[in-house]
């Protein structure tokens, strides 16, 4: 499909209907990336309110096919380096076709939507997973993004010390020194941080390669996280965007809302 015939499909005007809502989803199936998830070529943005389309379309019909593009999606997108491993949350979007190198900013609204896609896609499915991507969004937001007096920031900057993403990636070398050898090991072997890197000469943590993780590995690997994110935290952080903006705190707040009812916790309901 061209842009002159997207550009139509975006200004189609006219009742909604069933043969509109099937015209959509053929759309979807065309632009849809089978390998990787997502629709199109690079770059390729977390466009939520898609996911949410095939959710329901998915309800509406029946269609398993919308659910498996829904699942691959959201599957691939927190794979790659595009969620944030270490600390949570999405950047922006990816620059390239496997989610892997983000343009690392990350942006209040698309948290708040992406929290709402996985808590929906955990209620349909019932897959822990789901919800615990939308846990660690949440806390990435509490904990970063709240001001003391109410309300949420915007956005974080992709640079720091004038370097895009120089904050979030990492070197074998760095990593041991948090961690030691063997919690190292595995850590570089299932988050792909290698001596060559995959972000100029850094890495880049994602999840892309499914390696075989046992629970009690996954133990270790979350205490390794938690130390690698206090080392982190010691880093000069991106520049903060502090603007508090009505509509993307709404979006927020929403999300908060479907995720203290959906994971019945309460606390969410009163953060503000």
């Amino acid at each position: 499909m061209d842009e002159t015939q997207k550009r139509m499909i975006a200004n189609l005007e006219g009742e909604l209907s069933e043969a509109l809502l099937d015209q959509a989803f053929e759309t979807y199936v065309e632009l849809f990336d089978p390998v990787n998830g997502g629709f199109g070529d690079a770059p390729k943005f977390p466009t939520s309110h898609n996911l949410s389309f095939l959710l329901r379309y998915w309800k509406r019909t029946g269609n398993e096919k919308a659910l498996r593009m829904l699942e691959t999606t959201l599957e691939a997108m927190w794979r790659g380096g595009m969620y944030d491993h270490v600390g949570f949350g999405f950047a922006r979007y990816s620059t390239d076709v496997k989610w892997l190198v983000p343009h690392f900013e990350k942006m209040l609204y698309d948290n708040a939507l992406l929290t709402m896609t996985y808590i929906e896609a955990y209620q349909a499915t019932g897959k822990p997973q789901y919800a615990r991507v939308a846990e660690q969004i949440i806390t990435y937001v509490l904990r970063d993004m709240t001001d003391p007096d109410g309300g949420f920031y915007s956005a974080e900057d992709a640079d720091s010390e004038g370097e895009e993403g120089k904050f979030y990636v990492w070197t074998p070398q760095e990593v041991q020194e948090v961690l030691g050898n063997e919690d190292a090991e595995l850590f570089c072997d299932v988050y792909d941080i290698t001596p060559e890197g995959n972000f100029e000469g850094h890495s880049i943590p994602n999840r892309i390669e499914r390696h075989p993780v046992r629970p009690e590995e996954e133990e270790r690997l979350e205490a390794a996280r938690l130390k690698l994110f206090e080392h982190r935290e010691k880093r000069i952080h991106p520049h903060k965007d502090d603007k508090i903006l009505t509509s993307w705190n709404g979006l927020m707040i929403m999300a908060l809302a479907k995720a203290a009812k959906a994971l019945q916790k309460p606390e969410y309901a009163g953060a503000r």
